[in-house]
């Protein structure tokens, strides 16, 4: 486990792999850089592999400041400058695509090879004013009042409660007991108070007019059994200029932690695009 010091003095922690050019994995919502595990060993064949625990994530330090998407960024940007060399693909999953689009829109790609962005929508929060063809493309399907429940309850240390029933949508049934349960416990490592503001800030974002903008080979991932609709993840891809998209099946482990269910298959999808000229 290696760490970075950020510009406003918060120690991150990452594990570091392997030898060759650089390739930072950026955890979702509450995860870990240890659910991971499964890409780790994977990727470090061709690649140095810096799988980062965001602020208040994992072995990093917890502030009481900082948790937005912006911020974030700003993070990951200071990893790949120190630690990666100034250099780094990037592969963000979840919450992770936010900050790699927010990086996109502050730094415009500064210090990216190629991008990949795993299973997140570019609008969440439904807005009754969007058509049904609007709904599937933005993946627009959080009520604001479901938005709200929930960074309350997670504000008010309801955590315990919260996100089992959160993480039990994000896996498919066959998913087994052991793997679940270590999802579950490294999302427990986040205190629900800090979990409550960078949920926030991660599902009340537009990343919509970021899209266009992407100047980096782009690789797009959807679980077609995700909570997260396959549709806004295709949608996405089409905007981004020159994406890639790929999905994996519902009867094949491709619900929201697809990297855990079925490792196999997503790495071969991620190293095909990282190590293929031809994307």
């Amino acid at each position: 486990m290696g760490t970075v010091t950020t510009n406003d003095g918060v120690r991150l922690g990452y594990i570091e792999a392997g030898a060759g050019p650089a390739l930072v994995l950026v955890p979702g919502w509450n995860q870990t850089a240890a659910l991971f595990d499964r890409q780790i060993d994977a990727f470090s064949e061709a690649f140095r592999v810096l799988a980062l625990d965001l602020r208040g994530h994992g072995a990093s330090e917890a502030p009481d400041h900082g948790y937005r998407i912006s911020r974030y960024a700003m993070d990951l940007k200071t990893l790949i400058s120190e630690v990666a060399d100034g250099e780094a693909h990037v592969l963000g999953h979840s919450m992770g695509c936010c900050v790699l689009w927010s990086y996109f829109d502050l730094f415009a790609g500064d210090g990216i090879n190629r991008a990949v962005f795993v299973d997140m929508s570019t609008h969440p929060v439904a807005n009754p004013a969007f058509t049904d063809e609007q709904v599937a493309n933005f993946g627009s399907t959080m009520p604001a009042s479901d938005l709200f429940d929930l960074v309350n309850g997670l504000s008010d240390g309801a955590e315990a409660h919260i996100v089992p029933g959160l993480v039990e949508h994000m896996v498919t049934e066959s998913i087994s007991p052991e793997s679940k349960a270590w999802i579950l416990a490294e999302n427990r490592r986040m205190p629900g108070p800090l979990s409550a503001r960078e949920l926030f800030s991660d599902i009340l974002a537009d990343w919509r007019d970021v899209l266009p903008r992407i100047n980096r080979r782009s690789l797009y991932i959807a679980g077609e059994a995700s909570f997260v609709p396959m549709t806004a993840t295709k949608w996405a891809a089409e905007q981004t200029p020159g994406a890639r998209f790929e999905s994996i099946g519902g009867h094949e482990g491709g619900n929201h932690f697809m990297f855990v269910e079925n490792p196999d298959r997503f790495n071969h999808l991620v190293l095909d695009f990282l190590t293929n000229s031809d994307h």
